[in-house]
């Protein structure tokens, strides 16, 4: 019966629609035809697998005969005709569904111990319709894979050869080629394999002294058994004229076979570099002409502006003085040997003349290197400007002061929001009195040195000045991709090594500058982090009340509840008492000053109790989902007499924050 109703509401249906006069001539007849189920990918082991095999005519099913077949040369797959039962539902009665035999094909197929493969399978009806079906099996062996650090292969003018090294899992079951840009085969290139892993590409001599030429390597493992990959290396030639390399330790430890390319200025024999200079025990900065390799003679900056002839390995001459680390502006005269540079820093810097103001300490980082702290916190107000950079403090423990909710300034000179109340007489705005000796507090915005404002926070999801994707360079000279660090809702982004977490996330180490003096940078995270292996390393003599574990220091512990103890060590009993505080804090000598500071609608806060720290790191927050940049980071708070030692880095709204943070000295 439900077999009967079925039919006869099919009928009426297509009744139906032969009264609407459809034109038959615009239907697609063709016959079509399915697998049901299809499964494109099959995994690894030996299994069964069976479809029906479905045909239509048009939209019909249909009775035609057909056969099936594997039409490749696969002794892995065996292939039978089999009944499925098929589960079919009516259109107009959705219970009355019932199961009908089907015709299908059944595939025995082996387990592939081997590499990825395919075969195919075609259905032909007895229409001549012919259908084919691919399928891919997985292997128990990866696919083909090859990879490279390499990111450009570069030759002068006078051709020579470079060994490239590439990873793969292939063997030497690998093949180069070179093309030019248009297309055509580049064979001013040739390849030769060294030992797996490695090729010497060679380049011919070229002559035009106009311009270089370019090319791309292809390296490409495996087969069509195995499945193939390849990586692309692009290759450049210089023109056929004089090229000046610059390296050396004070160059940023740049190795001589990776030396930095300087480019040519207007003035003939003049060449120009923009690059991070620092100081080193020799001050060594070294240039070679037109070679990566060591020879003499090659050139060396020296002191007073002049550049020596080292004919020699002991050539010797007087190396300049670098006074501070940073990125400078070179240029090299080579007609009479003389160089000069220029600081590239941020508008609203610190200058050199109120460093003497700021006592530091060097403190051991985990890769033995010596991080030198400000072991006070920023009080640079931009000097003779208007407005001044940050706000002084006003010693008021209590909030006290609060502006409505939305109705807090969002313009430092904005009269008509102002309370005088509430704001500082230095601003112009107010009558409270303040004061500068252990610190200012500063906006985002202000630290890093995009602009000055008294202070005064903004609107809470206001546009910060980094925004997501953007490019960054900092006082390293590197350039970051601005991207947001995970919170502790995200911990488990973290894998808990700290050298991955800083590949993943790199901007935990950016060395911006903002308004630090040149040569000094906002204590970012990896500062912090290696500040608190450093408490570690000082917990390991003697007897401490609040030892902190070595093991603890790592970003993933900061962020997700903080890493224990630390408070102990950030306190010193000069300005937070006696209570919760380690017996090496104050020769450890941090000197974490309870400045307090101004958050969301409050007025002045937490002078002599509280202290949190502004990190330069992107970190979502809770904002809505349309607002342009990401929160920034913090030291959480401390607070006076309070017995919890751990201290997180968390996120914060950059709108309506106003805190201290701290500078520590730019490194390699």
């Amino acid at each position: 019966m439900k077999i009967f109703k079925y039919l006869v509401l099919s009928a009426a249906v297509l009744g139906l629609a032969s009264c609407q006069q459809v034109d038959v001539s615009e239907r697609d007849m063709a016959t079509r035809v399915t697998l049901s189920p299809f499964t494109a990918q099959l995994d690894a082991k030996a299994q069964t697998y069976t479809a029906a095999v479905v045909v239509n005519s048009g939209s019909v099913l249909s009775d035609l005969a057909w056969e099936a077949e594997v039409t490749s040369a696969t002794p892995w797959v065996t292939l039978s005709n089999t009944t499925v039962d098929q589960n079919y539902t009516p259109t107009f009665d959705k219970e009355s569904s019932y199961n009908t035999p089907v015709e299908g094909i059944k595939l025995e197929i082996a387990a592939n111990t081997e590499y990825k493969r395919t075969f195919e399978v075609t259905v032909t009806v007895a229409d001549g319709t012919a259908v084919p079906f691919t399928f891919t099996q997985l292997g128990q062996k990866a696919d083909a894979a090859v990879s490279t650090d390499r990111k450009i292969v570069e030759f002068l003018a006078m051709g020579g050869s470079e060994v490239v090294e590439y990873t793969t899992n292939m063997g030497d079951v690998v093949e180069f080629s070179f093309t030019n840009g248009d297309g055509s085969a580049a064979t001013w290139l040739t390849a030769e394999a060294v030992e797996v892993g490695k090729v010497k590409v060679t380049a011919a001599e070229w002559t035009d002294k106009s311009a270089g030429r370019e090319a791309t390597m292809v390296i490409t493992v495996g087969t069509a058994a195995t499945s193939i990959a390849s990586v692309s290396i692009p290759v450049a030639q210089l023109a056929a004229e004089d090229h000046y390399f610059l390296y050396g330790a004070s160059a940023g430890d740049i190795l001589i076979k990776d030396a930095v390319q300087m480019e040519k200025a207007e003035t003939e024999g003049v060449f120009v570099l923009t690059n991070f200079f620092c100081e080193e025990l020799t001050n060594e900065i070294l240039i070679n002409k037109n070679s990566r390799e060591l020879s003499y003679p090659c050139y060396a900056l020296a002191a007073d502006g002049k550049v020596a002839v080292l004919e020699s390995a002991t050539s010797t001459y007087t190396a300049p003085a670098i006074e501070a680390n940073g990125v400078r502006a070179l240029t090299v005269n080579f007609n009479d040997l003389t160089w000069s540079w220029e600081r590239i820093s941020t508008q609203y810097a610190m200058p050199d003349s109120e460093l003497s103001k700021y006592p530091t300490k060097a403190y051991i980082a985990r890769d033995g290197s010596m991080k030198t702290w400000m072991v006070k916190h920023m009080a640079w107000d931009g000097g003779d400007i208007n407005p001044k950079l940050g706000s002084g403090m006003h010693k008021n423990v209590d909030a006290g002061t609060n502006y409505a909710a939305g109705a807090f300034p969002t313009s430092w000179n904005d009269a008509t929001a102002m309370n005088p109340a509430w704001e500082t007489k230095e601003s112009g705005m107010g009558n409270l009195e303040t004061y500068s000796d252990d610190g200012r507090i500063y906006t985002y915005h202000e630290m890093l040195g995009y602009e000055a404002r008294f202070g005064i926070g903004y609107a809470r999801y206001e546009q910060g000045p980094w925004v997501i994707g953007e490019k960054y360079t900092d006082a390293r000279g590197t350039t970051y991709t601005i991207a947001e660090a995970p919170l502790k809702a995200q911990i488990d982004l973290y894998t808990g090594d700290d050298a991955k977490d800083e590949e993943l996330y790199p901007m935990l180490k950016v060395q911006a500058q903002g308004i630090c003096p040149y040569g000094w940078h906002v204590a970012n995270a990896q500062d912090w982090r290696d500040l608190f292996y450093a408490m570690s390393q000082a917990s390991k003599v003697g007897t401490h009340t609040y030892p902190v574990a070595e093991a603890d220091c790592t970003y993933k512990q900061m962020i997700n509840g903080g890493v224990p103890n630390i408070n102990g060590w950030l306190r010193n009993t000069k300005d937070w008492g006696d209570q919760y505080i380690d017996e090496g804090a104050d020769e450890f000598g941090f000197n974490y000053f309870p400045l307090g500071g101004r958050y969301m609608t409050q007025g002045f806060i937490w002078y002599g109790m509280r202290c949190q720290m502004w990190v330069p790191l992107p970190m979502a927050g809770s904002k809505p989902a349309d607002y342009p940049s990401a929160g920034g980071g913090r030291i959480n708070v401390v607070i006076k007499n309070n017995k919890t030692m751990t201290t997180a880095l968390a996120n914060l709204d950059i709108g309506q924050a106003v805190m201290p943070f701290r500078c520590v000295k730019n490194y390699k």
